[in-house]
C-alpha cells in the first residue's frame, strides 16, 4: 500500500507540476526556476522545437553522474525517478500551452508557482525529488563548506533571474517568474509538511507534574521533562518539551496558566518529526 501510495502521489504530481508549467507559467514568458526553467529558456531561444521535458531530463544527466558518487546512491535513484517522470508529464500535458488568454500576468505566476509547489510537494511527499539545483546545491556545497545549501540554492536563483531577464528582455518576465518561484517554495514547504503543521513548545517551571499529566491526558501527546537551573536567579526548574498541533497551542497555554502562570514558554514551528516521546 506504501508503494502503490507513493506511486500515486509520484504520478499525480508530477501532472499537476506540468500542468502549472505548461497552462500558466510558459505561455506568458515567466520560467518555473531550476533546471526545468533553464529547459524553458533554451526551448523559446531555440524556437520551441526541443520539447520542454525532453531538455529538463537531458540537463539533469550531468548532474546525475558526479551526484551519484558524492550524494550517493539512493539519493541519486530517487531524482531520477523524480525527475523522469516530471519530464514526461511536462511533454504529456504541453497541449495546455495556449489553452488560457489574458493580461493579467502576476495572477498566472502565482496561481502557476501554486500548481508547481503543490506538484513538487507531492513529489516529494512520494519519496523522490526533481533533482536539479537540488543536486547542484549540494554538489557546490561539498566544495565551499562556508556555503550553505540554501544559500547555493539562493544564487542559483538569483542568476537565473538575471539570465529570464535577458533572454525574454523584459525585466518584469524576471520579476514574475521571482514571484512564482517564491510561491512555489512555500506551497511545497507546507506540502512536504502536510495538513497538521505542528509546534515544538517548551515550558520552563517549577511546577512540572501537573502540566505534563494533563496535557499528556487531555491532548494525548507525550512530554518530555528535562532538569533546568535559572542562572540569573539559581532557582531549579524543569524543562517541559512536547509536540503538538497548532489548533492545540492554545490549550497548552491554557494548561499551563492554569498550574503556574510565571512559566515561561517558548514555541517554534515543527516541519517534521519522527518517532514517539514518552
Amino acid at each position: 500500500m506504501k508503494i502503490i501510495k507513493n506511486l500515486l502521489l509520484l504520478i499525480c504530481g508530477s501532472f499537476v507540476a506540468g500542468v502549472g508549467l505548461n497552462l500558466f507559467l510558459e505561455p506568458f514568458g515567466i520560467a518555473p526556476g531550476g533546471l526545468s526553467g533553464v529547459a524553458v529558456l533554451i526551448s523559446h531561444i531555440a524556437g520551441d522545437i526541443i520539447p520542454v521535458g525532453l531538455l529538463t531530463f537531458l540537463l539533469n544527466i550531468p548532474l546525475f553522474i558526479p551526484g551519484y558518487k558524492y550524494l550517493g546512491r539512493e539519493f541519486i535513484l530517487k531524482s531520477v525517478i523524480g525527475t523522469v517522470m516530471f519530464s514526461v508529464a511536462i511533454d504529456v500535458t504541453s497541449f495546455f500551452v495556449g489553452k488560457l488568454q489574458g493580461e493579467d500576468i502576476l495572477l498566472y505566476a502565482l496561481w502557476g508557482g501554486a500548481a508547481i509547489g503543490l506538484g513538487f510537494g507531492m513529489i516529494f511527499r512520494g519519496g523522490a525529488s526533481t533533482g536539479g539545483t537540488d543536486i547542484a546545491a549540494r554538489l557546490l556545497q561539498r566544495k565551499i563548506s562556508l556555503l550553505t545549501i540554501g544559500q547555493a540554492v539562493l544564487w542559483f536563483d538569483i542568476i537565473f533571474l538575471v539570465i529570464v531577464a535577458v533572454v525574454y528582455r523584459s525585466v518584469e518576465s524576471a520579476f514574475y517568474t521571482g514571484i512564482a518561484v517564491f510561491v512555489s517554495s512555500k506551497v511545497v514547504d507546507f506540502v512536504e509538511a502536510g495538513i497538521n503543521y505542528a509546534k515544538e513548545v517548551c515550558v520552563f517551571t517549577e511546577k512540572p507534574d501537573g502540566i505534563a499529566q494533563e496535557i499528556m491526558s487531555k491532548l494525548e501527546r507525550g512530554v518530555s521533562k528535562v532538569d533546568a537551573e535559572g542562572m540569573y536567579t539559581g532557582n531549579k526548574k524543569y524543562m517541559l518539551i512536547c509536540v503538538v498541533y497548532n489548533r492545540q497551542v492554545s490549550e497548552v497555554r491554557h494548561i499551563v496558566d492554569k498550574y503556574d502562570p510565571d512559566a515561561f514558554i517558548t514555541i517554534k514551528e515543527v516541519r517534521e518529526t519522527k518517532g514517539l516521546s514518552d
